[in-house]
């Protein structure tokens, strides 16, 4: 007890020189505070009736509140803005104040999805306007595919649309996984662990605090997501806000792996590929399947990989935990093969997750009988 710092500049040079503390202690603060606040925002939701409606595609029951995001955001922010406060330079602190007013106009954008759905066109433009406004403000973008397909540096007027591109992608991708009790939460959760790793080991210290509070406000969200008397759901006002985090988080880390030369930036665009290949694969087979059958392709269904692994019989958990140790192997498998080529590896990494997200497509389920053979899409 001593040697605890007895004033404010002592205690901002203890906690400088404690990282491995404040990591623990920025998860444990975003977690604590999303604790808080999620009881708070199920009550309200349920006095003002915001709750999911049951339909042909849903598989809850009873009244369930859908601002989950609101409990995410409140423990997210606060945590983030105060690590702020000890471990971000100037430039970050700028930076912040511009991601601070996205997210807040995301949830804003969200709250009034849950409420009033907007038209996907509409929401599209939102989507595009916050990431170009994003891109543009904090010169945060993708200036290299790192030579994949031959390609290394790209100009400006590539970058910015294509980071843009990038960006309103995920954000989709991940909302349109968003349909199972858990996988939302943990797959978040997973990509920004994961993440936080890199970002702490190449010296970025503050941004590895940034993916450490969402990681706490998603884990406090599951708690309830898994509840049976207190469930709540992400809905459009999470999904936005969690959606965009990621991306911020995948952009900086494609940002910054063009510009060092640290391990764990080799071969970033396949890294990123594996931590994003369930929703992304996922949303374009369901895609190409919707659009074969004639149907509008953001016409929600239950075509999904973890509907199906649903209807194989699995619960919601071990549906959610088999998607998020799949993402744990691939991104594994993406740093065990980083020493290679980047096109070689691709080459490997791109049939492997195909080949792994196509099983549970080669069983067929009649009664109580499994049977194996050649995948149905």
């Amino acid at each position: 007890m001593d040697n605890f710092p007895s004033n404010h500049q002592d205690i901002a040079a203890f906690f400088a020189h404690h990282h491995e503390l404040c990591a623990l202690a920025t998860v444990f603060f975003s977690l604590l505070v999303t604790l808080i606040v999620m009881p708070r925002v199920i009550a309200i939701s349920k006095a003002k009736n915001l709750i999911a409606q049951t339909n042909n595609r849903t598989s809850h029951k009873g009244i369930v509140p859908t601002l989950g995001g609101v409990g995410v955001f409140t423990g997210l922010l606060l945590t983030v803005n105060i690590a702020a406060l000890v471990f971000a330079s100037y430039g970050q602190l700028i930076d912040l104040v511009v991601f601070n007013i996205l997210v807040l106009l995301l949830l804003l954008i969200g709250v009034s999805d849950d409420l009033m759905p907007l038209a996907p066109r509409k929401k599209m433009a939102f989507l595009f306007a916050i990431a170009c406004i994003f891109a543009v403000a904090t010169n945060i973008q993708i200036i290299s595919f790192s030579g994949l397909f031959g390609i290394q540096n790209i100009p400006n007027y590539i970058g910015l649309p294509f980071s843009v591109f990038v960006m309103v992608l995920i954000i989709n991708a991940y909302n349109l996984i968003d349909g199972i009790d858990g996988l939302a939460g943990v797959l978040g959760a997973v990509i920004s662990a994961v993440l936080a790793v890199t970002f702490y080991v190449s010296g970025h210290f503050f941004y590895a605090l940034i993916s450490l509070s969402l990681v706490g406000s998603l884990s406090a969200f599951l708690v309830y997501n898994f509840s049976h008397q207190r469930k709540i759901f992400l809905g459009d006002t999470g999904s936005m806000v969690v959606g965009f985090v990621l991306a911020f988080q995948i952009v900086l880390f494609l940002s910054l792996g063009a510009k060092s030369q640290a391990d764990v930036f080799k071969n970033a665009p396949i890294f990123v590929m594996a931590l994003l290949s369930y929703p992304l694969l996922d949303t374009l087979r369901v895609f190409m399947v919707r659009i074969r059958k004639g149907k509008n392709p953001f016409l929600a269904d239950r075509n999904h990989i973890h509907h199906h692994l649903i209807d194989l019989g699995l619960s919601h958990k071990y549906a959610t935990l088999a998607i998020g140790c799949y993402t744990i192997i691939m991104t594994a498998l993406a740093y065990a093969t980083h020493d290679l080529s980047i096109n070689v590896t691709f080459a490997f990494m791109l049939p492997t997750s195909m080949l792994l997200l196509g099983l549970p497509f080669c069983i067929k389920r009649t009664k109580n009988k499994y049977i194996f053979g050649l995948p149905t899409f």
